[in-house]
């Protein structure tokens, strides 16, 4: 029987090929706990970097809060919020839908309790059914602020003693037009509350740091981020960006678009959030799967997702692949790998939560790193296959092409004598700022 020839050069190319291919899976163990190394060295350096020069203090920094009733540790949140300690003059405006009574209820006893500080309760009616409900809120929020520096604050997110002062000097670098914090999760107050905050807190530094040493941030950490009043004014402010799903990214897009760099600061906040149950730690993890499938990975440039891949998706689908190899030919060298590996992740980890996290992860919160790293890819896997549909505090909220937004159904108004749900378009309303705010 004849045999087909095949041309010399693409025998050569595929001989190549499959040998290049055969030893970089032979030393990609290898290579995984060298990334794991280098991530942690990229995180202590970032830290080590010395603080720019402050320039002069701001006449007055308005902390913009969008608040929206539905978890347990709001009030609390809210509160660490006005008692953190800082040399700046702060307002804060706190915006809350007019249905919220919940939320309403919370602000006035707080503004009751703290008649010394600066705040304003700012009502607005509910967000139409393609519109961003903060994005919304911050519209509003901005055109009442009176501060030459406008921070967005989530109503989870509590910021520590001097944390402004910490950050705001980066907004005095060349060609910075937005700074931005690091996150990290408190709650371990349950098995749920606590699977998430022990995910944030062992991939939140060592994912959002790296990057930047390969790169300029193109995106923010939405719970906490400071702009120059000037800076915001001379990029159009909020407005029109009221129908993206991924606010915090639409806001990163807009300043780059017109040449201001997104400053990744050292400034660590903590964030609270308290988690029911399995149906909503499922649906928090998808939430933050669907955001930026449908924004970031939409827009980047192919240098750029290729570092979101290359730093992202592989070392997360690694542990896995390392535990379903164990299972499926296990060996006392594959065990040894995986004892080594999950080894150095808890290491890394626990080095960073006692350095850089004042030990926000309690001891009970670190042995579930291994799970959850092995979890993260079926998490991934169920996010792509599900509905795209997000649950907020109640609203169920579909993530259409392109980066939009509908409401599904909307919660029912905490007492409410309407237990039905709408998605029916909502009149656009002026700002309406509270009687007992001062």
């Amino acid at each position: 029987m004849s045999q087909i020839a095949h041309p010399p050069h693409t025998s050569r190319f595929t001989f190549h090929f499959s040998l290049f291919t055969f030893h970089f899976f032979r030393a990609l163990p290898v290579l995984m706990l060298i990334e794991k190394a280098w991530r942690w060295r990229m995180v202590r350096r970032f830290f080590q970097r010395p603080a720019p020069p402050a320039g002069p203090d701001p006449r007055l920094v308005s902390i913009l809060q969008p608040i929206l009733s539905g978890d347990p540790t709001l009030a609390a949140g809210l509160e660490a919020n006005l008692r953190a300690q800082s040399r700046y003059t702060r307002e804060f405006l706190w915006l809350v839908d007019s249905d919220d009574a919940p939320g309403q209820a919370i602000c006035r006893d707080l503004i009751a309790r703290y008649p010394d500080h600066r705040v304003r309760l700012i009502l607005l009616p509910p967000p139409g059914v393609r519109q961003n409900p903060k994005m919304v809120k911050l519209i509003a929020g901005a055109a009442a602020a009176a501060g030459d520096v406008i921070c967005v604050l989530d109503d989870d997110t509590r910021l520590p003693d001097s944390g402004l002062e910490q950050c705001l000097p980066y907004l005095d670098q060349p060609g910075v037009g937005l700074a931005f914090g690091l996150p990290y999760y408190v709650n371990f107050s349950n098995l749920w509350s606590s699977l998430v905050s022990a995910f944030v807190d062992s991939h939140s530094l060592l994912t959002y740091i790296p990057y930047t040493v390969l790169t300029e941030p193109f995106t923010i950490n939405g719970m906490f981020y400071a702009v120059k009043r000037v800076e915001l004014d001379a990029v159009g402010g909020f407005a029109g960006l009221e129908g993206t799903l991924a606010d915090d990214f639409a806001v990163a897009q807009r300043f780059r678009a017109h040449g201001r760099r997104l400053a990744q600061t050292p400034l660590l906040h903590g964030i609270s959030t308290q988690v029911t149950g399995p149906g909503h730690y499922l649906s928090l993890i998808q939430r933050w799967f669907i955001f930026p499938r449908e924004s970031l990975l939409r827009y980047l440039s192919p240098r750029d997702k290729a570092i979101v891949y290359g730093l992202g998706l592989g070392p997360a689908l690694f542990p896995l692949g390392v535990l379903l190899s164990l299972a499926l030919r296990p060996s006392w060298g594959k065990g040894i790998y995986a004892l080594t590996y999950f080894g150095v992740s808890c290491g890394l980890f626990a080095h960073l939560n006692h350095t850089y996290l004042g030990h926000a992860t309690p001891l009970r919160g670190m042995a579930l790193v291994p799970l959850i790293q092995a979890l993260f890819p079926l998490q991934l896997l169920a996010a792509l296959l599900a509905p795209q549909r997000i649950v907020w505090r109640g609203h169920l909220i579909a993530a259409e092409s392109g980066g939009t937004l509908r409401f599904v159904r909307r919660r029912v108004p905490p007492g409410s004598a309407d237990m039905r749900s709408s998605v029916a378009p909502q009149a656009d309303g002026a700002v309406a700022l509270d009687d007992s705010t001062d």
